[in-house]
């Protein structure tokens, strides 16, 4: 299958604080890219839900931003490492906090 996206993906496991009213639930990306990123968790929501998301870098800076999901795949906690698409594709509306150093995580 070809991979017709345009924007750049890096594989990055990263902490991510997620949920629709505020960020209660626990997961981390698989990857990343500078309009996405992909969410592993056994707790999806539906696509088109938007979604408050809190991402601590490396640097222990926290990321604040919005995005919608765009697909979800719900599997059990214990498939979640053997099943390659589980979770979450999150496409970014709108950072509400460190943009800046959510980008230089591509650099």
């Amino acid at each position: 299958m070809v991979d017709k996206r345009r924007k750049l993906r890096i594989r990055k496991r990263i902490r991510v604080m997620y949920g629709s009213e505020f960020p209660s639930k626990v997961g981390f990306t698989s990857d990343i890219s500078e309009s996405g990123l992909c969410i592993k968790s056994f707790i999806v929501f539906k696509p088109g839900t938007v979604l408050l998301l809190e991402i601590e870098v490396p640097s222990g800076e926290i990321v604040r931003l919005e995005g919608r999901v765009h697909w979800a795949r719900k599997v059990p906690p214990n498939l979640l490492r053997k099943v390659k698409h589980a979770g979450m594709g999150v496409k970014i509306i709108n950072f509400t906090n460190g943009r800046e150093v959510y980008l230089d995580l591509f650099h």
